[in-house]
């Protein structure tokens, strides 16, 4: 499961407010969150030819936000390995 750090969360909400994407979050919002916490993606799809349109969990209440991101921002972004038990 590919999921942000508070750090790459903050960079890639900059650059879709500052490329003017359809989705972004309040800078306010994020500075607030936690920063040792891992932020999910619980949905992605492409959202066009450019970009790719992403829903995160933002707090253990499963409160949630969405994001528009690059395709290079999202391969970019980190992905949890499953531990089995």
């Amino acid at each position: 499961m590919k999921y942000f750090t508070k750090d790459l969360l903050i960079k890639a909400n900059k650059e879709a407010i500052r490329s003017k994407r359809n989705r972004s979050l309040k800078p306010k919002s994020i500075v607030a969150l936690p920063d040792d916490l891992k932020f999910p993606v619980t949905f992605e799809m492409p959202h066009n030819d450019r970009e790719m349109r992403l829903q995160i969990v933002l707090d253990n209440n499963g409160t949630n936000a969405w994001i528009d991101v690059p395709f290079k921002t999202y391969n970019k972004i980190p992905v949890a390995e499953r531990v089995r038990t």
